[in-house]
């Protein structure tokens, strides 16, 4: 009985094993629906026993055959809201933009206030080469420009990408822009200080581009 009370000694370090934030959320979503659809499924098989009592006619509802209802109205239900969505766009073209996993609403008077947010930030960034022997902030977490300039308006609290190792005297190009779950064209901020309005594959082609 000896073996009942002995201590197994356990090495510190030993790999574990466990799922990404990412998996997980998504076991957790799928868990929730398959738990949602087998008690929708399981009230529709009440309700309909319920209601056959009373009526002769009706026949029994087995729960595999009220699964199985229950899989034609969600699909038929997906069916109406993907027509709903397709009409939606149809009706408004380019009135929405994909941001993240969901989808906002372009509205045009939020270019003035998009345009002016990277003015404040040019003028930080500007005041700062002008200090620094014409060097641009190394990184977007430097203290002399306060942190709510790095911060694009209408993108979720979603920080402008900048890109540093910049210099003023050095041939134009791309210093900061607007993140990429934004509108096109997105505005971006030159090394010389001009705004410009540029779409998706040509931010790419100008990020890519070697620092001086």
């Amino acid at each position: 009985m000896a073996w009942l009370f002995s201590v197994i000694p356990a090495w510190a370090g030993m790999p574990s094993y466990d799922l990404s934030d990412m998996a997980r959320l998504r076991f957790e979503e799928i868990s929730f629906f398959v738990v949602l659809f087998l008690g929708c499924s399981g009230l529709l098989w009440f309700l309909w026993n319920y209601v056959a009592k009373g009526i002769p006619h009706l026949p029994r509802l087995e729960f595999r055959r009220a699964l199985g209802l229950m899989l034609i109205l969600s699909l038929g239900m997906l069916l109406v809201l993907s027509m709903i969505s397709g009409a939606r766009e149809l009706l408004t073209p380019g009135a929405w933009r994909k941001q993240g996993s969901t989808y906002h609403v372009n509205d045009p008077a939020s270019e003035p206030l998009r345009r002016q947010a990277m003015e404040h930030l040019r003028s930080a960034l500007m005041t700062y080469a002008q200090q620094h022997d014409g060097a641009f902030p190394p990184h977007d977490y430097t203290p002399e420009i306060p942190e709510h300039l790095w911060s694009a308006p209408d993108a979720g609290g979603t920080r402008y990408i900048y890109v540093g190792g910049n210099f003023t005297n050095a041939p134009p190009r791309l210093l900061a822009c607007e993140p990429a779950p934004f509108r096109e064209p997105r505005f971006v901020l030159m090394t010389d200080g001009k705004i410009q309005q540029l779409d998706t594959a040509r931010v790419r082609e100008a990020l890519a581009k070697p620092t001086p």
